[in-house]
């Protein structure tokens, strides 16, 4: 048995002000003289039409600050979005962020006029090399022919072998599941929640992208775990400094270099394997080929060379299979411990599906209540408050002739349209039943109330796995089969700033 402490993980602070040489620069001064200064402090075109929300400050509101004001998001996001939008309603506005001033949108054809532009207009890889920094400090070169190959192989892969997919991945949950809960034993021990679900997420991403057995190999878990603290604090290193001296920093507070060169060195192998294989073009049953063996066969130039296959391969890792489905999950967790009423609904949908049809793509697919669970979970929380970022390449308007000038970055503010009361019968109140009447409003489908995946040209690719993923998780778990109504509330301690504790007692199945 095992108690899965559901502590305040995902709103405590970011791991990265955890690393000892992060606090040692900020402590002794020089991150602080650097941000200041830095080149990076403020984007060359902020949109100065739109109204500002959220850096004005003091009595009566007299006083402006843009660093202030960054801050101020940085901490509530939520509560400056809120404020806009109050003040505003669906014209956009623009706020200060660490890197920039961005403009926000919240109107519904504002948001589909944003979502289908042209790449040459609302640049989103731009938006999100930006925002992520995973191509500088993983050193990818975005002007490479094959730098979208990646999101290419991700959808055709998973449209060929979406049943020999679902299956791989449903092995390694329950492989990773038993790693985490280890032998049977009458005795209780304390697992943290998200850090558990981030690990049970890096081996099962593993299996798609690397296969077995390296994705059973601790020491290259632990390794994309580990470039994916040094990224983030990378990302937040290039926020802060200017770009002359960002190198120098990051080889200070991180060890990326070194965990790339391992990692490098652990996939040599496999990518050998793949290149001893037959052309997948040759081969009459393409199901036997992985998605490894798609990437090498089809990566040309410098991009097929080892180290540059390995940070591609990390870096696109990191931008989408971690974060997304760990935090999702996470806070479903929350909402079953805060709702254990439901959870005989739950078990009551499971047990006669499993039963009679076993785990697979079919039967998984039948789990409504679990369906609508997640998606109501990921409705009230969400990811982030903002999405649909966009880097305006050149001068462009939209079509009630809302101008937007070159080098201008906006975001689509995603609670107005989650929390809408024209779609959703009290949108602020948790119903994990919502969607079960209505199969037309599944975990994955697209609408312009539920933009979970995104909506229009980047939709995301992998919305279908990364459903039946969460979905096995939450029905196999022992979350939703095995869950006993035992709760305990405590504070952490010792801690400065005391952390509310739920603990679930859960059956090892």
């Amino acid at each position: 048995m095992i108690f899965l402490n559901l502590g305040r993980t995902i709103s405590q602070a970011p791991f990265m002000w955890r690393s000892p040489r992060i606090i040692l620069l900020l402590t002794s001064g020089i991150i602080p003289v650097f941000v200041f200064f830095s080149e990076r402090r403020r984007a060359p075109n902020a949109g100065n039409d739109f109204p500002t929300v959220g850096c004005s400050f003091g009595p009566s509101r007299c006083f402006s600050s843009f660093y202030l004001g960054a801050f101020r998001f940085l901490v509530d996001a939520p509560g400056v979005l809120r404020e806009g939008y109050k003040k505003y309603g669906n014209r956009p506005f623009k706020v200060a962020t660490m890197l920039r001033w961005t403009v926000v949108f919240s109107d519904p054809q504002h948001m589909v006029e944003i979502a289908n532009a042209a790449e040459e207009d609302l640049s989103f890889r731009e938006a999100m090399k930006d925002i992520m920094g995973v191509d500088d400090a993983l050193g990818i070169n975005v002007g490479s022919p094959d730098h979208d190959l990646l999101a290419e192989l991700l959808k055709s892969h998973i449209a060929r072998n979406a049943t020999k997919i679902c299956g791989e991945v449903q092995d390694e949950l329950f492989a990773s599941l038993e790693n985490v809960l280890g032998n049977e034993s009458d005795d209780w021990i304390s697992i943290p929640a998200l850090g558990t679900v981030n690990r049970m997420m890096v081996q099962t991403w593993q299996r798609f992208f690397v296969g077995s057995p390296l994705c059973r190999n601790s020491e290259w878990c632990s390794l994309v775990a580990e470039i994916h603290k040094d990224v983030a604090i990378s990302s937040v290193i290039r926020r802060i400094v200017p770009s002359w001296i960002f190198p120098f920093f990051v080889r200070v507070a991180s060890n990326l270099e070194a965990n790339v060169d391992r990692a490098t060195m652990l996939l040599g192998p496999a990518v050998e394997a793949c290149m001893s294989e037959v052309d997948e073009y040759s081969v009459p049953n393409q199901q036997k080929i992985d998605f490894l063996t798609r990437l090498v066969r089809r990566s040309t130039g410098e991009d097929s060379l080892l180290r540059n296959l390995t940070t591609r391969l990390l870096g696109f890792t990191i931008a989408c299979c971690i974060c997304t489905p760990s935090n999702t999950f996470t806070h479903a967790l929350y909402h079953l411990a805060t709702n254990p009423d439901v959870a005989q609904a739950l078990r009551d949908e499971v047990d006669p599906i499993v039963q009679h049809d076993g785990w697979n793509i079919q039967s998984v697919a039948k789990m409504s209540k679990i369906d609508s669970f997640l998606r109501e979970s990921a409705r009230i929380n969400g990811v982030s408050s903002l999405g649909f970022f966009r880097q305006v390449m050149r001068n462009f308007s939209l079509s009630d002739g809302t101008f937007l000038p070159k080098d201008c970055f906006i975001a689509v503010s995603l609670p107005p349209f989650h929390c809408d009361g024209t779609a959703y019968e009290a949108p602020d109140e948790f119903r994990p039943f919502r969607f079960v009447d209505n199969q037309e409003h599944s975990m994955t489908t697209i609408t312009p109330q539920w933009l979970f995946f995104g909506h229009g040209k980047h939709v995301c690719p992998g919305r279908f796995l990364l459903t039946y993923q969460l979905k096995v998780m939450f029905a196999y778990m022992g979350i939703v089969p095995n869950l006993s109504a035992h709760l305990s509330y405590r504070r952490r301690q010792p801690t400065n700033d005391a952390q509310l504790i739920i603990r679930c007692c859960l059956e090892s199945p």
